[in-house]
């Protein structure tokens, strides 16, 4: 295949990829650039291999446009109206179809939420884990599903705690569950209840112990009295 020479890199590719750690972030930037520039295939494992799956394509797309530009098979993008940069930019961070990868629509909906706990890598990558066995099942959630699944796992790590819900995900997996059974962690305490703090009955007891003394301390001065 004939080189190129440059290509477009979409706000989109930057919006999936800034929240991972860094090492993750420079693996994906450089399987970008060796594919595009060096034909490479990347060897990537679970999560970056996700989100390569859901950027392959449009690269793949960019290429081909670029290769049938150079051979005159297609109108030169100089022949089209100017489009105005923020119309570009809308374009360019279009939703994705959640019908057709939860992958991607998730990626999409954290990038442009502000979602307290799962930016976290450690829940980010288990979440991610659920959608693809859930995509191995072809039971792909709806927009709606989507979005409110991601509420009730950011309800219950208020609630219950990030390795809680890690632990009850991979469960719900290895039994083949259909969903999330969240009311599991019911039997678990919940961090949100208000226990007295353990110094609180300490110093009760303390003070109690200390009033006693003080009484017995009391009978016995009467005896001199």
């Amino acid at each position: 295949m004939e080189e190129i020479q440059g290509f477009t890199f979409y706000r989109n590719y930057y919006e999936i990829i800034k929240y991972l750690p860094t090492k993750d972030r420079l693996k994906l930037y450089d399987a970008i650039l060796e594919y595009m520039f060096d034909e490479k295939e990347p060897e990537l494992k679970q999560l970056l291999k996700g989100i390569w799956t859901n950027i392959k394509m449009p690269l793949d797309n960019n290429k081909k446009n670029i290769i049938n530009g150079k051979k005159g098979g297609r109108p030169k993008t100089e022949e089209k109206p100017k489009q105005n940069p923020k119309e570009t930019q809308t374009i360019t961070q279009k939703k994705p179809n959640v019908k057709a990868n939860n992958i991607s629509y998730f990626l999409f909906l954290i990038s442009n939420n502000n979602y307290k706990y799962i930016h976290n890598n450690n829940i980010y990558n288990k979440i991610i884990e659920w959608l693809e066995y859930k995509q191995e099942r072809k039971e792909l959630y709806k927009e709606v599903g989507l979005r409110n699944l991601i509420s009730e796992i950011e309800n219950n790590i208020e609630l219950y705690g990030e390795d809680n819900i890690i632990k009850l995900i991979s469960y719900c997996m290895a039994n083949n569950y259909k969903g999330i059974i969240f009311e599991k962690l019911k039997n678990i305490k919940s961090k949100k209840v208000e226990n007295v703090p353990e110094w609180f009955n300490k110093n009760i007891k303390e003070d109690v112990a200390e009033n006693q003394e003080i009484n017995k301390l009391e009978e016995r001065l009467k005896k001199y009295k």
